[in-house]
C-alpha cells in the first residue's frame, strides 16, 4: 500500500477551508465588492490550490519535475509564489487606481480655474444654487 501524501483530515479540513474562501470570493463577486477583474487572480489561484489538495499526488510530480526532492518544500516555494502573485496583482491595480485619480484631480482643477474664469468675466460673485430637479 503506498503511503499517503497528506494526511485525509489535513486534506479535507484544507479543502474545506479553500472552498469557503472561494465562495466567499464569488460573494464578493456577486454583491459587487469585489470587480470581477481583480479577482480573477483569487478566483484562478484558489482552484489551483482546491485541485492540488483534491490530489496531492499532483505535488509530487510537480516536486519530482522541478527537482525538488521533498514535495513540502515544493508547498512552501508555491505558496510563496501564490503571495507574491497576488500582490503583484493588487500593487498592478492599485497603480492604475492612483493615476486615474491623479488625472481626475487635475481635470478638476482645470475646469474649477475655468470656472472661476468665466464667474469674473459675466460679473457673478458668487455660485448660484443649482436648480432642483422636478
Amino acid at each position: 500500500m503506498s503511503q499517503r501524501i497528506l494526511p485525509l483530515e489535513i486534506q479535507l479540513v484544507s479543502l474545506a477551508v479553500l472552498l469557503a474562501f472561494l465562495g466567499w470570493v464569488l460573494w464578493l463577486i456577486r454583491s459587487q465588492r469585489l470587480h470581477l477583474r481583480e479577482s480573477l487572480i483569487w478566483l484562478v489561484t484558489t482552484v489551483a490550490a482546491i485541485v492540488v489538495t483534491a490530489y496531492p499526488q499532483l505535488l509530487a510530480l510537480a516536486a519530482r519535475l522541478l527537482g525538488v526532492q521533498v514535495p513540502a518544500n515544493a508547498l512552501f516555494g508555491a505558496g510563496l509564489l501564490y503571495l507574491a502573485v497576488n500582490v503583484l496583482s493588487v500593487t498592478i491595480a492599485a497603480s492604475g487606481d492612483s493615476a486615474r485619480v491623479r488625472r481626475l484631480a487635475q481635470e478638476c482643477a482645470l475646469l474649477r480655474a475655468e470656472l472661476e474664469e468665466l464667474r469674473r468675466a459675466t460679473g457673478q460673485t458668487r455660485p448660484r444654487a443649482p436648480d432642483r430637479p422636478r
